[in-house]
């Protein structure tokens, strides 16, 4: 009887182990993805800052310094239907730019990865 109590104790600590283990390995991972979402997101801004806010705005709303000389004006990067666009619509756009519009394409501009990273910085535009 007490090598079944030992045994017992054993198995309960061992999945209190594992338990607590993993609840450990998730904390970590789960901020490691937000640190590179939010790296991501931080390198996205800077370039939106320097290639995008002078006519969508600080906030992406269309409303930046060029804004009232664009016809039409830029798009609201923060509204719905912008933010209900796929990834895919969104990396056309801004690859090839809008006909009719003001808004160039940025093809051989921007690498992959800071194409990804402008639009990390869009989604959190995202109201």
């Amino acid at each position: 009887m007490r090598t079944l109590r030992v045994f017992s104790q054993q198995t309960v600590g061992g999945h209190i182990g594992w338990t607590i283990g993993i609840m450990i390995f998730l904390l970590l991972t789960s901020n490691i993805t937000w640190a590179v979402e939010n790296e991501s997101i931080q390198k996205g801004r800077a370039i939106y800052q320097e290639s995008c806010q002078h006519c969508h705005g600080f906030a992406g709303k269309g409303d930046g310094d060029m804004a009232s000389y664009l016809t039409p004006p830029p798009s609201n990067l923060a509204s719905e239907t912008t933010q209900a666009r796929t990834d895919k619509e969104l990396k056309d756009v801004i690859m090839k730019g809008r006909e009719g519009t003001a808004m160039a394409g940025f093809e051989g501009a921007l690498e992959e990865s800071q194409l990804i990273d402008l639009l990390a910085y869009l989604r959190s535009l995202k109201p």
